[in-house]
């Protein structure tokens, strides 16, 4: 989710002023992950690392000067990465740490000008006795520039507030900073054969073990293989600072341990992956990844990588999120995708220093010299060679060459080959993967290897807006999200185009256009709509002074009368209602050619504007951020069907019983989430209570069919024990998940009752979103992570909670109570937008702060009753609502 401020909260259990940062996914996370190519990123100026290779870097105050070539880090940045790091101190011990940490502070950070040539590392062997480190790479004509341009950045603790993880890693046994690191070498194979031997073989000559991972497992896949090591590295990760993996049967290490870790260093960087010479599987991405003029080998292998045991866990399971991906992912493909997403996420081997692949052309540049490999196109000796492809034959003959194998044992190795090449035994396993993969999540995920697009017969529908998006030259990231969210198939979207300019305005009007005499009286919801811009104190009776025009036509699609029944077979052509609305717009007075500064308020579940906006402003409920126009369009919350009285909401966080609660219902076709939350309920503390909806019939699906299971009966039983003012008001924090569409009634509610919302929906566009501080009182957790909530919850110190519920209280005061102040939030929203750069955050930070500058009337600060009413009829008919003593509707 690129440009999210929503992923507020980290679900990798670092706290952030006392609270959870996320990840981005990121959202590879999961939610978005941000996309970082060599112009995109501002990581490097937030820590004061600058472009110019020969200026030491200089610390951002209040830092102290430790050295030529150090400085302790101030608190605005503690984070250690890689080589960056010399040294630093744990948190809570204040114990001496090295390499790769998260968890550390007062770290001494390498200067800027130690960090040339990271891309080529050294280009051969550690110089002998007496050859220093210049005369090194002066011999090896390293004078390239450095084209670590964005080191990575992981978001760390900014509070003395231990997290679990840090808890856990400061039990270890402190280790003396001058010992030699610890190199754990691994490979994974389900299986042994001859050619297993020879990498064994290699690496006892390291005074190492290797080990294997996945031996006598079936290989369900290539994101198994990577979920092996991901396994691997959380069991051994207090055993070993350092992981060399390599494939199992086609590589050997032909140097000792010392030069491959002095080459890693070289590098300063804590992951270097092996190159190649082609783009695979990802072709399309070739264009997309990082190198340097005159580099050999330009795209990521996954068959040999050495990386910070650290670095690689936060790689895996933060940024790649494998355990949470289906087993049919690609292990290259995933590396590939990481590093086109952001280019500092490792390094690439370009110029074969440590690595040295075959395939291809690569053969042909490796010759046997002095009992070595040497690579004749790059000048390197490199450590480690990986036969990669089919054949094994072009390592057996440098084995052979090197005298690393004798003439009988290649002539026996040979003809084993001929039955043992991947050619013979697994092509056909392979291809069976690649049929039962073929319609695989590519994205994280709660339930991975669950197609819920298949499962609802969306297929052919994806297929279309698989293609559509692709011709419209969406990023592929983004496509590759957006075609697996079951929430795109809800309606008709077509793409809004970004308006042809930003619109300037600090004279700030609205114009509310007169409806024309004998039409059709709009809905009771764009009524009230007009009615609060009419009376707003920005309001104008000339349209030409205005900077914000409300059009004459009602836009609200309210109870969805401009959609087509969900995944309906429709949804390739607008709905009759939609291009009506588009219609009507385009022949009203003041739209002319685009509709710029003209603002429509929508309000049904479709997670987009279902007709096409031009330059207009959507304000709608539910966007999601594939629709989302940031900067331009506003995110609206739905208004809350349930309120509460100002001493309820403010009661202390502290006393309320529960720590986690929902009450809500779901259907065969409501969203997959509210299937899973009984794995986190305790029924102690965290009270999750989902009731089935038989639609029309009370006895429907209690049989199991319909959609519905065999635990109806007893959520039902569960269900009726307690009521939702009970849950709500008596919870510190209350779930929201989505149902139909992205957005809930809950979400007000929850801020009413004074309860801290956990968002568990991803590629939702927060109400508000460049305007609140969600971060500040919402917790919001990637679903796929949904499991680690409670943990994440219990975390959290009281302080910071009790200074997140203050916050959602005035959140909710000031900006959620009522429609008219939802609609006002929005003009407010869109206000600040037109301001010129230099006002915005002033203009931010003074409606944070103090709220809207103006009192509504009291007729404004309540939901009109009729929109109420409305709002219950269409949302909640009779045959959906469910028994509810305390007369709370639910959805």
């Amino acid at each position: 989710m690129a440009g999210r401020l929503t992923l507020v909260l980290c679900v990798s259990l670092l706290l952030m002023q006392g609270v959870f940062s996320a990840v981005s996914d990121g959202r590879q996370g999961g939610g978005r992950r941000e996309e970082n190519t060599e112009k995109g990123s501002d990581v490097g100026d937030s820590y004061g690392w600058d472009d110019e290779p020969d200026k030491a870097r200089s610390c951002p105050a209040p830092a102290k000067q430790a050295g030529e070539h150090h400085c302790v880090c101030p608190k605005e940045a503690p984070s250690c990465v890689g080589s960056r790091c010399a040294q630093g101190r744990a948190k809570k011990t204040k114990m001496v740490v090295q390499g790769f940490r998260i968890e550390c502070r007062d770290c001494k950070c390498t200067s800027r000008s130690a960090t040339n040539n990271l891309s080529r590392g050294l280009a051969q062997p550690p110089p002998e006795d007496g050859v220093g480190e210049a005369e090194s790479k002066k011999r090896d004509g390293l004078t390239g520039t450095n084209t670590l341009r964005h080191p990575t950045r992981l978001v760390t603790n900014s509070e003395d507030q231990p997290s679990e993880q840090t808890s856990k890693e400061e039990k270890k046994t402190p280790r003396d900073p001058d010992a030699p690191p610890r190199v754990l070498v691994m490979t994974v194979a389900t299986h042994r054969e001859p050619f297993i031997d020879l990498v064994e073989e290699s690496v006892s000559r390291l005074n190492l073990t290797l080990l294997v991972a996945g031996l006598g497992e079936f290989f369900q896949g290539y994101g198994w293989k990577l979920q092996q090591v991901a396994r691997v590295l959380d069991k051994h990760k207090d055993d070993y600072d350092i992981v060399l993996f390599t494939d199992s049967f086609d590589t050997y290490i032909f140097s000792q341990l010392d030069e491959i870790v002095t080459k890693f260093r070289s590098f300063r960087h804590p992951m270097v992956v092996s190159g190649e010479v082609n783009c695979w599987p990802n072709p399309e991405l070739a264009s997309q990844l990082p190198h340097s003029e005159g580099d050999r080998y330009l795209y990521p292998n996954s068959g040999g990588y050495i990386a910070e045991m650290d670095y690689l866990r936060y790689l895996y399971n933060d940024v790649i999120a494998i355990m949470h991906k289906s087993k049919c992912v690609d292990d290259q493909g995933e590396l590939i995708k990481a590093l086109a997403l952001n280019h500092s996420v490792f390094l690439v081997d370009h110029n074969a220093v440590i690595f040295q692949t075959l395939f291809g052309d690569a053969g042909k540049d490796v010759i046997a010299k002095d009992g070595r490999i040497y690579n004749t196109a790059t000048k390197t000796w490199p450590s480690i060679v990986h036969a990669n492809g089919w054949d094994k034959g072009p390592l057996l003959t440098l084995l052979r060459d090197t005298g690393h194998l004798a003439p009988e044992t290649f002539d026996e190795l040979v003809a084993q080959k001929k039955t043992l090449d991947k050619a013979k035994t697994l092509q056909s396993r392979e291809q069976k993967i690649n049929n039962r993969c073929s319609a695989h999540n590519p994205n994280p995920s709660l339930f991975p290897e669950r197609n819920l697009i298949a499962e609802f017969g969306l297929t052919t529908m994806q297929r279309a807006l698989q293609s559509r998006l692709a011709s419209q030259g969406t990023h592929w990231h983004t496509i590759e999200q957006q075609i697996f969210e079951v929430q795109e198939y809800r309606a008709h979207c077509p793409a809004q185009q970004p308006p042809t300019m930003q619109q300037m305005c600090e004279n700030f009007k609205v114009y509310t256009a007169p409806l024309p005499e004998g039409g059709v009286e709009p809905a009771a919801i764009y009524k009230h709509v007009r009615d609060v811009m009419m009376n707003s104190p920005y309001a104008t009776p000339d349209p030409s002074e205005a900077c914000v025009i409300i059009p004459a036509i009602d836009v609200s699609c309210w109870c969805e009368t401009c959609m087509y029944p969900t995944y309906g077979t429709n949804l390739h052509r607008m709905h009759p209602n939609s291009a009506a609305i588009q219609r009507n717009l385009s022949n009203s007075n003041l739209w002319g050619t685009s509709g710029a500064r003209h603002m429509l308020f929508e309000f049904s579940d479709a997670p987009c504007l279902p007709w096409s906006a031009g330059d207009a402003i959507i304000a709608k409920v539910g966007l999601s951020e594939f629709h989302y126009r940031r900067g331009v369009d506003v995110s609206m919350p739905l208004f809350g069907m349930v309120d509460f009285k100002p001493a309820e909401r403010r009661a202390p966080i502290e006393d309320r019983k529960f720590l986690l609660t929902f009450r809500g219902t779901r259907s065969a076709r409501s969203d997959a989430m509210r299937n899973q939350l009984y794995r986190i309920d305790n029924d102690k503390d965290i009270v999750l209570l989902v009731a089935c909806r038989f639609f029309g019939d009370p006895t429907a699906g209690r049989d199991g069919t319909q959609g519905y299971d065999s635990n109806c009966s007893s959520q039902e039983e569960r269900f009726e024990k307690y009521t939702y003012t009970e849950l709500i008001l008596g919870t510190r924090f209350s779930l929201i998940v989505e149902g139909f569409g992205y957005h809930s009634f809950r979400l007000t509610e929850v801020l009413a009752a004074g309860s801290i919302p956990v968002i568990v929906v991803d590629h939702y566009v927060l109400p508000y979103e460049t305007l609140l501080d969600w971060d500040n009182f919402a917790i919001r957790v990637p679903e796929h992570r949904f499991l680690e909530i409670p943990d994440i919850l219990r975390s959290i110190p009281p302080a910071r909670v009790r200074a997140m519920q203050k916050r959602a209280i005035f959140v909710y005061e000031h900006f959620f109570r009522s429609l008219a102040l939802q609609l006002h939030t929005a003009l407010e929203e869109v206000r600040i937008n037109m301001l010129p750069s230099e006002q915005v955050g002033p203009a931010k930070r003074r409606l944070l702060n103090e709220g809207h500058a103006y009192e509504l009337p009291p007729s404004m600060q309540v939901t009109p009753p009729r929109v109420l009413q409305d709002s219950k009829w269409c949302n909640t008919p009779v045959h959906r609502r469910k028994k509810a003593r305390d007369g709370a509707i639910m959805r």
